[in-house]
């Protein structure tokens, strides 16, 4: 009797199983992605950032790409990796009167990162947003989502970002400040140093610069396996999606702006006939005319010529007789 109730129950459970929908994919971690910045570039798109003030090509910032983070992804159809620590919600410091809430604040607003002081000034060198608390955004939106140590996790951010900015991409990146390039010059750039098929793990971000009315550089992505974020950055540590290839978000030509730069007024439309005002001529003043005056001309005084002193009794006088004349001698 107990055995058929005991069947009846696993019967019901099974049905009630099967009748329940099925829980979503678990939230699992397939590769990374290296973010790097081009500080002039996101500066024309967003002239609000606080690291775009007294921007110069004095700044490494300015030359170099910089370092925003480095973001786990998820895999295909699985639970996106965003928000997980758990301190973020329990640091909140309310907002002085008159204080407005910015990016900023927001991050500042988030547990400090604890990290070694070698590491720290490391991570301030290649990410210049850390004076604005941009480490603790980052991690807290996606660093806490690789399961490693704040320690370990920076360390491996650092790494990496040293390494592209040793690459021949950022060296093309630098010598082209101020001119526009073609994408495809810059991929070569990538491809030439790690391979044909890094290309696939490479993806170049541009925004659109309103004051200068066309495209400009912002970002570099770089896709890795989690293997290759703990090694030197090569092609066998490089990510790509079977049957893909990542889509640039740049057009075939853009700007590579650079820092500080005058931005030109843009041309203006011209006018519709007789709606032009005549500008009126300013009054010229005339000229002042020198005076000019006859030179004064002095005439040298001219006297005689001063006679010889008499000759001094006292001392020989020169002979006034004829010279000499030397007689030779007879030859016999």
């Amino acid at each position: 009797m107990k055995s058929g109730r005991l069947w009846l129950g696993l019967l019901l459970l099974a049905l009630l199983a099967g009748a329940l929908p099925r829980p979503s994919a678990a939230q699992t971690m397939d590769h990374y992605t290296l973010i790097m910045a081009f500080l002039p570039g996101q500066c024309l798109v967003k002239p609000e950032l606080p690291l775009c003030k007294n921007l110069t090509l004095k700044d490494t910032a300015a030359r170099n790409l910089i370092l925003v983070g480095l973001r786990p992804d998820p895999r295909a159809n699985s639970v996106p990796l965003r928000d997980c620590d758990p301190m973020a919600g329990a640091f909140s410091t309310p907002l002085m009167e008159g204080e407005v809430e910015t990016l900023a604040t927001q991050s500042c607003t988030l547990p400090p990162v604890k990290l070694s002081p070698d590491l720290s000034r490391a991570l301030a060198e290649v990410m210049p947003a850390t004076t604005y608390c941009a480490e603790r955004r980052f991690w807290s939106s996606y660093g806490a989502c690789s399961m490693l140590s704040q320690e370990r996790y920076f360390q491996r951010a650092v790494d990496r970002a040293i390494d592209m900015r040793r690459t021949l991409l950022n060296v093309a990146i630098a010598s082209a400040i101020g001119t526009r390039v073609k994408r495809d010059a810059l991929v070569d750039s990538f491809t030439q140093q790690f391979g044909d098929e890094s290309a696939a793990s490479l993806q170049l971000v541009c925004g659109r610069s309103e004051k200068r009315r066309q495209a400009v550089l912002t970002e570099v992505r770089v896709k890795l396996r989690q293997l290759g974020t703990m090694n030197q950055l090569a092609k066998d540590g490089m990510w790509q999606e079977a049957g893909s290839t990542l889509r640039h978000r740049c057009p075939d030509e853009f700007l590579i702006p650079e820092a500080g730069q005058p931005v030109p007024d843009p041309v203006a439309k011209p006018a519709a006939p007789g709606t032009v005002d005549i500008p009126q001529m300013p009054d010229i003043p005339q000229p002042d005319v020198p005076t000019v005056t006859a030179p004064t001309v002095t005439v040298p005084e001219i006297t005689a010529p001063q006679a010889a002193p008499p000759p001094d009794p006292t001392k020989p006088q020169p002979m006034e007789t004829e010279p000499m004349q030397i007689i030779p001698p007879l030859s016999e």
